[in-house]
């Protein structure tokens, strides 16, 4: 439908409920309705009795017939359902006229008669006076339905009228004129009163569907709604607030005061939070402004929201802000706390540390801080999975709390960095006792899962003001001290030194410069040559890179190459190494080889096998004459992806070697699941060897193992001649070391492999 018609049908609905109004009022007053019936009756039984005329008995029986019938239909109306007989008004209203015109009609032929046959002034009187009032009274009670009053009226009012009209003098035609006008002023009267009836019952119902329509509006609101006058007295109270304190929707509360003592009942709230409750309401509602206060009920928070009206009144509006609250909450607890181990992330930490710092310049104070990182904790990542390492930290944080004071901080600052400050004092915190607390519950083993596991943690200690002011500057002399801590060996607490910060900027510097050098090419690639025991000749050159700055000197690998690794640079230092590397050894003798250190994050490049074949081709170098090393922890990060790779070294004709053999976890399972051509027993063994049998005992181990699977042995770093013998002694023939050589630039290289091709041996320098 459309909405004109949808409006046209709502048109015809009302319509006919006024309709149905009006024929209810002529069953509305059931006094007149007899009152009118009695009179009716009177007129035909006094008639009767004064003349004796058995004509008017014939009257006042009619008159009785037909009074039946009309209180039968006023009781039949009075026991019909409302909706029936509302429903049914057309029929109602015909069985009305007809009892009412009917009944008149005969009043007036009565009348009529009387008068006619038994004519007087009294009778003219009488009969005058008599049509007047019924005249009157029709228009008064059936004003709903002019139609029926104009029939009742002329039933009433004709036969007389034309009685005086043919029946008697001219002097009597007034009376018929007096007669007529009467007619067409109750009409008009009735037409008057119908018209103010009908639109009183339009308005109120217009009145009645604006209520609803208030009231619907009112139950459907999402919000709690009262408005009360000035005294608090209350005049409307939603559905709605009903719902949100699970109030008895059958009460409805008579002022402010018995609304919030019903709230206070329902949600079990004391008597004196209910007063409290009470006044802060009723004065907010007394403001001439808006104003909000929130309010915790149950489990549940609301915002009241106080409007001022006229004269007074005021209007309250209640919201359940429950959830929103709860989000608030939950953002700025994401916003302050870290979401795995509920401690205080480092935003929360810098605010406080902030705060404290201002506090301390002002009282002259001191606050420590110790900066936290465990050790071992990416092995138990790699080795147990994240799930099993987040737990950890749980249980870490744990323990953190466990060892400060209420009024110190503990913070993660994301992965395995922890932070504490300590409360600001007037003399040094207690930061040593602290440290050594920390240090030994972190070292206590945990059991995560069926996993026993031990791990510990470094701390650097700093304090404020002696090293630092700021926020930024704190934390970097805490980092510095937990770097050195770490490098100490583990396991330990340090406090800051202005020394570490020198040798961070030289630290920068360093890798400032190698970026520099990587781009001119201004590194040497070096090689130191494995010497085989049995017939004195060169297996194997090891590349391993130089440095000499201009203005720092000679830099060795050990401070650049970690620098390298930590910031990424290795896999470039790395290629460039290869690609040297090939290139200088395609220069030597066929039978010597190359051998080229592998970084970790070198080896996990996705197109390595690609870059190695390219640095082949590129220097014309054949496979089997390059070897590329890597550490057994290099096997560790990624023993799939290791595999594959191996396999395709070995696909190409590249031979592996395992560096450092003997340090890790795994080495025998290693060499049982990789296919390696050598393995490299690392310096520790080498160095032992005078002073330990039980070194000796596992360097021969080894060298019987590696014999029975094919793989070479290469013992690193011998410097004696009492080394090279035990080493012989255990059948250990490809050796490295100091006592034969230092690693050689390319040009001093090339004159060994001469001599050594001319014949000669390669000497003992030691």
């Amino acid at each position: 439908m459309t909405k004109r018609q949808i409006e046209d049908v709502a048109a015809e609905d009302q319509k006919y409920e006024i309709y149905a109004d009006l024929v209810e009022t002529l069953f509305g007053t059931p006094g007149s309705f007899v009152a009118g019936i009695g009179a009716g009756l009177l007129v035909a039984v006094i008639a009767w009795l004064t003349t004796g005329d058995l004509v008017y008995f014939g009257f006042v029986l009619a008159l009785l017939l037909i009074s039946a019938y009309r209180i039968h239909v006023l009781v039949a109306h009075t026991r019909t359902p409302v909706e029936q007989r509302r429903r049914d008004a057309r029929q109602w209203e015909l069985r009305y006229a007809i009892g009412g015109v009917s009944f008149m009609t005969v009043v007036g032929v009565t009348a009529a008669v009387l008068f006619n046959a038994h004519h007087s002034e009294m009778v003219a009187y009488y009969g005058v006076v008599l049509m007047t009032g019924c005249a009157g009274a029709l228009a008064g009670r059936n004003a709903g339905r002019p139609h029926i009053v104009l029939g009742q009226v002329i039933g009433v009012c004709a036969p007389l009228a034309i009685t005086c009209l043919f029946n008697f003098s001219i002097w009597y035609w007034g009376l018929t004129g007096i007669i007529v006008l009467g007619i067409v002023s109750v009409e008009s009267t009735t037409k008057f009163l119908n018209s103010v009836l009908e639109s009183a019952l339009r308005n109120g119902r217009d009145a009645d569907t604006q209520r609803r329509r208030f009231k619907s509006a009112l139950n459907s609101m999402t919000h709690g709604l009262c408005m009360g006058r000035a005294d608090k007295s209350l005049t409307v109270v939603n559905r709605r607030m009903y719902e949100f304190f699970g109030l008895d929707s059958e009460t409805m509360p008579r002022d402010l005061a018995t609304l919030t003592r019903m709230i206070g009942e329902s949600a079990n709230i004391s008597r004196e939070d209910t007063q409290v409750f009470l006044e802060q309401w009723t004065s907010r509602a007394s403001l001439p402004r808006t104003d909000v206060f929130s309010r915790e009920i149950g489990n549940r928070i609301f915002d009241f929201r106080c409007e001022p009206a006229d004269n007074g009144a005021f209007v309250t509006v209640v919201e359940d802000v429950t959830e929103q609250r709860r989000a608030a909450r939950e953002i700025e607890r994401i916003a302050h706390f870290d979401t795995l181990t509920s401690l205080a992330n480092r935003f929360q930490f810098q605010q406080r540390l902030e705060r404290d710092l201002r506090h301390i310049r002002k009282r002259g104070l001191s606050l420590a801080l110790l900066c936290i990182d465990l050790d071992q904790f990416k092995e138990v990542n790699d080795t147990l999975g994240h799930t099993i390492g987040d737990r950890l930290l749980c249980a870490v944080a744990e323990r953190l709390r466990e060892c400060v004071r209420s009024v110190d901080m503990v913070a993660r600052f994301g992965g395995d960095e922890f932070c504490i400050l300590m409360h600001p004092t007037i003399e040094t915190p207690p930061a040593d006792a602290l440290a050594r607390r920390v240090i030994e519950a972190i070292g206590r083993p945990y059991v995560v899962e069926g996993h026993t596991i031990v791990i510990g943690a470094s701390v650097g200690l700093c304090i404020a003001p002696r090293d630092a002011i700021s926020v930024e500057g704190l934390l970097k002399c805490g980092d510095l001290a937990m770097y050195h801590s770490k490098a100490a060996g583990r396991r330990q607490a340090i406090w800051f030194e202005t020394s570490m910060e020198d040798a961070l900027v030289s630290k920068r510097r360093i890798e400032r410069e190698l970026r520099e050098a990587l781009r001119t090419e201004a590194l040497e690639v070096h090689y130191q040559p494995i010497y085989d025991a049995r017939d004195q000749t060169i297996s194997t050159c090891e590349a391993l890179t130089r440095w000499r700055h201009p203005q720092l000197g000679y830099v060795p690998p050990s401070s650049f190459i970690p620098i390298a690794e930590e910031t990424g640079m290795i896999v470039e230092l790395g290629e460039w190494v290869l690609r040297r590397a090939c290139r200088d050894a395609h220069l030597w003798p066929s039978a010597a080889r190359v051998a080229v250190n592998f970084s970790s994050r070198q080896f996990q490049q996705p197109d390595m096998i690609e870059r190695v074949r390219s640095a082949l081709d590129a220097a014309g170098l054949a496979p089997s004459r390059l070897e590329i090393e890597i550490t057994e922890s290099t096997l560790m990060q990624d023993t799939e992806d290791a595999a594959a790779k191996i396999a395709g070294l070995r696909a190409i004709g590249v031979r592996l070697s395992l560096d450092d053999f003997g340090t890790g976890f795994s080495s025998l399972g290693y060499l049982n699941r990789f296919p390696v051509d050598k393995v490299k027993l690392d310096r520790s063994f080498v160095s032992e060897l005078s002073v330990s049998s039980k070194t000796q005992a596992i360097v021969g181990a080894v060298s019987l193992l590696t014999a029975e699977l094919g793989i070479d042995l290469v013992a690193e770093g011998v410097e004696t001649h009492e080394q090279r013998a035990l080493l012989l002694a255990k059948n250990v023939h490809l050796m490295q070391g100091f006592l034969f050589s230092m690693a050689k630039p390319q040009a001093e290289l090339t004159q060994i492999f001469s001599g050594v091709a001319r014949g000669g041996k390669l000497k003992v320098v030691a």
